[in-house]
């Protein structure tokens, strides 16, 4: 592991030394975690990796995690920062100087430390990397992929689980807690997100929150959860009928669920990301579904849940290896109910498609 994260440090120097950014400040503990390995969620604490030209690297953590952060291998120096003191000071007094550009990743960057480090170092500019680490990030290796293939394991196992556990007027938020207890039964670290659970109209809820609605006979019930694996996420949803449902609510799964069909047949090497959702989105239309589908049709996860790439109709970036992300076509009709299926897909080395989640799609009635 040392190693992967020493190659993954030297791809971004190389990266940034063609835009002669000289000196470095990693601020996302997503991206700190990528380059080496240490995974932290410093909640509203300052927590940067500092790294120059030359390789030097200073951690900048809460003083709360100096244990945690003593077994990082390869940093050069730990700086603790106690709750308090302002991270600005902090780097005035380790980093050496002002530099002359600086690599920053301005999507991560509140507004409040954007003009912390302005006043620090008034001649500095700061150069987003953001798209770098993004880029670098969004292509997975074969021992990335196995991980989220194993979170996704695990959730097919505990979602079938869970299941068995199931019976008519039971809550949306009893059934979301028998899930997440299973996800540990079956040998996950624990839920990816907070695991939603969304039955009858309130299925219609894009980003609904798992409430005390009890579910019924004729209900959509849409369950959307994933799994941590030794800090790599899966994102999985299925979509089931309460009872034997009616024609349309039929009609519409059967629709998403071709879209999902489709574009997953799409996610080819060498195409565009934006005709992958057209391939799925094309098809809601033709059913007339076309005005019930309002998200983008995947994005890229591992060590998030949101990663690149975004798979949307203005991306034109192109299809390649070592891309992993999801698909997961929806309709959400409001008053009526809603259904998504959304997979997990890895682009592997030989430009393959593997899909990662094993869980059934026809449709299932419980």
């Amino acid at each position: 592991m040392k190693i992967l994260y020493r190659n993954r440090r030297s791809i971004l120097q190389e990266k940034l030394e063609k835009r002669a950014v000289r000196a470095t400040l990693v601020i996302s503990p997503a991206s700190i975690a990528y380059l080496i390995g240490f995974r932290s969620d410093p909640m509203e604490r300052f927590m940067a990796l500092w790294i120059k030209a030359d390789g030097t690297m200073i951690l900048y953590i809460p003083e709360l995690d100096e244990t945690k952060a003593s077994m990082v291998q390869g940093i050069d120096r730990l700086v603790l920062i106690p709750d308090g003191k302002p991270a600005t000071e902090a780097l005035r007094e380790t980093c050496g100087g002002e530099p002359e550009r600086c690599g920053i990743e301005k999507e991560t960057l509140t507004l409040k430390m954007a003009e912390q480090l302005a006043e620090l170092w008034p001649d500095t500019e700061f150069v987003d990397i953001g798209a770098d680490i993004g880029q670098m990030r969004g292509r997975k290796t074969r021992a990335e992929a196995n991980l989220v293939k194993a979170a996704a394991g695990y959730a097919d196992a505990a979602l079938e689980a869970a299941l068995g556990f199931f019976r008519r007027g039971m809550k949306e938020r009893e059934l979301a807690e028998e899930i997440d207890r299973q996800i540990v039964l079956a040998g996950g670290a624990g839920p990816a997100f907070k695991t939603t659970v969304l039955g009858g109209e309130r299925s219609a809820l894009p980003h609904g929150d798992t409430g005390d609605y009890g579910i019924v006979e004729g209900d959509i019930l849409l369950i959307d959860m994933g799994v941590v694996h030794e800090g790599y996420l899966s994102d999985m949803t299925r979509t089931f009928l309460v009872g034997q449902g009616t024609a349309e609510q039929e009609r519409m799964y059967e629709t998403v669920l071709e879209a999902n069909r489709r574009a997953i047949d799409a996610l080819q090497t060498g195409v565009t990301l934006a005709s992958v959702d057209e391939a799925a989105r094309s098809w809601i239309r033709s059913c007339g579904y076309g005005e019930w589908f309002p998200h983008r049709v995947g994005h890229g996860l591992g060590t998030e849940i949101h990663e690149p790439p975004s798979v949307h109709g203005w991306n034109e970036q192109l299809v390649v290896t070592g891309m992993l992300l999801t698909i997961e076509p929806g309709i959400y009709i409001p008053g009526f109910g809603g259904v998504r299926i959304e997979d997990d897909l890895y682009v592997n080395e030989d430009g393959l498609v593997e899909q990662l989640t094993g869980f059934s799609k026809p449709l299932r009635r419980i």
